[in-house]
């Protein structure tokens, strides 16, 4: 049989389909080699027959139709030490093999083609990036410092002498180190709430600047706002999980699931459920653990003197409403939980969050006696960009702008005038100061 001539017409649909790579699985050697200043480039692929085109060669077979065996259909393009392959281990390359090796090839040649063509990628769309974050719009001028008896390791015992405020919404945190007690209420105060675990010598008026001047500074400031936080957000039942670095709401009384009012993008007040034992929705049986609505509350620096709350939602999970599940049995509920929640839900969560925090009003106000944190709740933090978007999750996110009403406007007021006589003050205070720790 005198062997025919492969067409033009098949060679370049052969080339096409292949994507100038040999078809062997993890080859991937391209089979042009560019051209040099003194030499046009080099083709060094090799075309070979699956089923070969004479009976007597490789994986030959005499009831192949002849008219089929130049066809593209019937051709595989390798390079030269894969070809050789082929045709010398027939019993491992056999034809459904081979045939299954162009298949595989040809479908990713075709995948990684379109996935470079201009259409998809020039479909870019005008979209709003809405962060989870918050701004705070107001820090503690100063942080005080003074002498006391404790170590760092007995922040217990000092809790035990604390002289609360009678205001349940007056926060004091404080921070023990190297024998001084740091907190943002005045320790010059006579009643001041660290006065049985202080001593009114040495008291120190440490400007917030001078602070972020060191690592170190900035880390002690940091810290007595996020315990600020902890305490505020038990004043509105949450707990902390320390392990996990989040908030979650606790279940009701005697084990009961929990709800809580809040007003939702769309209503002027709902009801959520935040704690609750999971269900089969078939049966209606429970399934043995709970789930609590949590989020991770942290403040960041975001750049040079601002500042931001992160509110990032997350799951806590209980076996009985409060005993924490293993670890184990956390990851693929949490993931099943994730991978159901677009943009959309992801942020109606993170609202809320800033609507339960500040319980409807357009700021939380961290109360210290004379000083105040005041975090912006009235909007998210967002941004304008150009991106190619998310399939399928296309719904809108309304970033809902809460205005002030007369009580919440008063109680920004009063917040912000306690804190006058400090920013008068502090040019003429001789600055205490803390230097980095090793």
């Amino acid at each position: 049989m005198s062997r025919k001539r492969i067409s033009d017409k098949e060679i370049k649909l052969l080339c096409l389909q292949s994507g100038r790579v040999c078809a062997f699985p993890n080859c991937g050697k391209s089979l042009v080699q560019e051209g040099t200043a003194l030499d046009d480039p080099v083709v060094t692929g090799e075309i070979a027959h699956i089923v070969a085109y004479e009976p007597g060669g490789p994986r030959g077979d005499p009831n192949f139709p002849e008219d089929e065996r130049n066809k593209h259909t019937n051709l595989i393009l390798l390079c030269g030490d894969h070809h050789k392959l082929i045709d010398s281990q027939l019993n491992t390359y056999s034809i459904p093999v081979l045939r299954e090796m162009k298949k595989a090839h040809e479908t990713r040649s075709s995948e990684l083609n379109q996935s470079k063509s201009p259409e998809t990628t020039a479909s870019f769309i005008q979209d709003s990036l809405h962060s989870s974050l918050v701004a705070v719009s107001h820090l503690p001028a100063v942080v005080f410092s003074a002498p006391t008896d404790y170590s760092d390791r007995q922040e217990n015992q000092v809790k035990e002498q604390i002289c609360y405020p009678a205001d349940p919404w007056e926060l004091a945190p404080f921070l023990l180190k190297e024998g001084r007690l740091y907190t943002f209420h005045d320790l010059r105060e006579a009643g001041n709430p660290f006065h049985l675990v202080t001593s009114n010598r040495d008291i120190q008026q440490i400007q917030t600047q001078t602070l972020w001047n060191s690592a170190e500074g900035k880390r002690r400031y940091q810290t007595l706002l996020n315990r600020a936080l902890y305490k505020f957000t038990a004043r509105l039942e949450i707990r902390y999980d320390p392990n996990h670095h989040r908030y979650f709401f606790p279940a009701g009384k005697e084990k009961k699931e929990r709800s809580v009012l809040y007003r939702p993008l769309n209503q002027k007040q709902s009801k959520r459920k935040v704690a609750w034992p999971a269900k089969n929705k078939a049966t209606g049986e429970t399934k043995g653990f709970w789930i609590h609505f949590a989020s991770a509350l942290k403040f960041y620096e975001v750049a040079p003197l601002q500042w931001c709350l992160s509110l990032r939602p997350e799951r806590h999970f209980t076996s009985d409403g409060s005993t924490p599940l293993p670890p184990k049995q956390i990851g693929r509920r949490a993931t099943s939980i994730k991978a159901r929640m677009y943009n959309d839900l992801y942020l109606g969560e993170v609202h809320f969050w800033r609507d339960y925090l500040s319980q409807g009003k357009p700021q939380i106000l961290l109360n210290f006696g004379n000083q105040s944190a005041i975090i912006d709740t009235s909007q998210l933090l967002s941004f304008n960009i150009e991106w190619p978007g998310v399939i399928e999750d296309t719904k809108p996110f309304k970033n809902q702008v809460a205005t002030h009403d007369l009580f919440s406007y008063g109680e920004y007021l009063q917040a912000l005038e306690g804190e006058d006589s400090y920013y008068k003050d502090l040019d003429d205070e001789e600055d205490g100061h803390i230097n980095d720790e090793e």
